[in-house]
């Protein structure tokens, strides 16, 4: 093989070398753009999800106070059936918030959205299972037409429709507490005439501490209501574990959308 030969060989080797370093720049340049892209779309909806989660922890906290107060209602009304040392009077509220069911309605748009991206996004992957274990298992067990027991005022219903009336009496008053900061006093005047009262009256105390039936109804729905504030405080617990998750992995994100 003359030099002439060898020249061109190297030439061609030195070009064939040059496209192929060519070739791995751009690619990699190609590669590094796209995950830039990638953990800017990540960091987006993770803000999304994080302050999706914290109107629905607002939300969440208020309920479970709802729920809390209804069971110590049960807890009177039990205490009533099986002692004389509470008078029905006493338990006119009671009655009421023995009845009453709450559920979630959660927003979920920011989680729809993640879903659609691709749930790979989330590069941590304890707080990828979080978010779905919260949305998928523990948000769906306490929003409504998703309750493994029956709902407590539709359970309840019928039996006070025919054993209650409504208690009218404005000057009862009852303070009801939402967490620390919130308080609702009934009657509630809404302006304009308009005011609620709540409370049930029984027409007759004495059949009804003997009645078996409403016995069987509160022991029902004492597990009803022990069941819905387990998934509520379970899902308050794991909401606030991915919003601590969240602002440790993500402060700069956080903290900016706070600012905008």
């Amino acid at each position: 093989m003359n030099k002439i030969q060898k020249k061109h060989i190297y030439k061609y080797l030195i070009e064939i070398i040059i496209i192929v370093i060519g070739v791995l720049i751009a690619f990699y340049l190609t590669n590094w753009g796209k995950e830039i892209e990638k953990r800017k779309t990540e960091k987006e909806i993770i803000s999304q999800i994080y302050f999706e989660l914290s109107d629905n922890l607002v939300d969440l906290k208020n309920d479970i106070e709802l729920h809390k107060n209804s069971l110590k209602s049960q807890s009177k009304i039990q205490k009533f059936l099986d002692t004389d040392t509470i008078n029905s009077d006493s338990l006119i509220m009671d009655f009421y918030w023995a009845s009453k069911e709450e559920y979630i309605f959660p927003n979920t748009s920011a989680f729809e959205n993640l879903k659609n991206t691709g749930m790979s996004i989330v590069k941590n992957d304890s707080l990828r299972d979080l978010i779905t274990l919260v949305y998928n298992n523990y948000f769906p067990r306490i929003s409504k037409g998703n309750n493994l027991h029956p709902d407590i005022n539709d359970y309840l219903s019928p039996y006070l429709k025919k054993k209650f009336k409504v208690n009218r009496n404005p000057n009862i008053k009852y303070d009801l507490y939402l967490g620390d900061s919130l308080k609702i006093t009934y009657p509630r005047n809404f302006g304009n005439g308009i005011r609620q009262i709540i409370g049930y009256v029984p027409l007759d105390t004495k059949s009804l501490k003997k009645d078996e039936e409403f016995r069987f109804l509160i022991s029902e729905i004492l597990w009803f209501r022990i069941y819905k504030i387990h998934y509520y405080q379970t899902s308050i617990t794991n909401t606030e574990k991915i919003l601590k998750l969240i602002e440790k992995q993500y402060p700069k994100t956080i903290a900016n959308k706070k600012n905008e």
